[in-house]
């Protein structure tokens, strides 16, 4: 780099316009993007990349930080300049895991998909909370509860919301795999099927 919920399991790739390259992978934080991505890109022989490690490696600080610094929206400015870089600077295929948030701006929505398969890897809610609860490094997620309510249930109603904010965007992918009650050797065998499947049909 220069600079740097669950309501179907899975469906079938969409036709594509322009040949498709890149393999990025979206979905909730703690649906498994970068453990996934990593062990894909090595059965691929191809280079994985993570934009929230770039974006941090760039700033020389944590997501945290640059949320709790600079602010959202100076995040999402980086992560378009981390994925434009990514697809632009890069010849041969990549796998990639776009932050949880990443479609927020729709023109990074519009540069993956005309570059790339989409492949949204879903989980259900009561997984992504047990995957997260020790995590404090996520922003969004640091909620405060409502009178009555406890830690537990203001977190899982935050992962709810976020989640049907983003329903729209995701059910767009090419690719849909849930990661929930499966094991990360299952899930690569099951995505490695998919993209194989994708390539075939281009």
């Amino acid at each position: 780099m220069a600079h740097l919920f669950e309501w179907v399991t899975s469906w079938s790739c969409s036709s594509f316009v322009t040949k498709k390259k890149h393999i990025f992978l979206i979905g909730f934080s703690g649906s498994g993007k970068s453990t996934l991505g990593s062990r894909m890109a090595r059965r691929l022989g191809v280079k994985f990349y993570d934009t929230d490690m770039l974006i941090e490696q760039q700033c020389s600080k944590t997501i945290d930080k640059v949320f709790s610094d600079d602010g959202e929206a100076a995040f999402r400015r980086l992560e378009s300049e981390v994925i434009n870089e990514l697809i632009y600077l890069n010849e041969s295929r990549l796998v990639v895991a776009l932050g949880a948030g990443a479609f927020e701006k729709r023109k990074n929505w519009n540069i993956v998909k005309r570059h790339g398969i989409v492949i949204y890897l879903s989980c259900s809610v009561r997984e992504i909370y047990k995957r997260l609860k020790e995590n404090t490094d996520r922003p969004l997620l640091r909620v405060s509860p409502a009178k009555g309510e406890t830690q537990r249930q203001a977190v899982l109603n935050r992962i709810k919301d976020l989640l049907t904010q983003r329903r729209q965007t995701y059910a767009q992918a090419d690719v849909m795999i849930s990661t929930t009650n499966k094991s990360i050797d299952e899930t690569v065998r099951q995505l490695h099927r998919r993209i194989q499947s994708c390539d075939a049909n281009h």
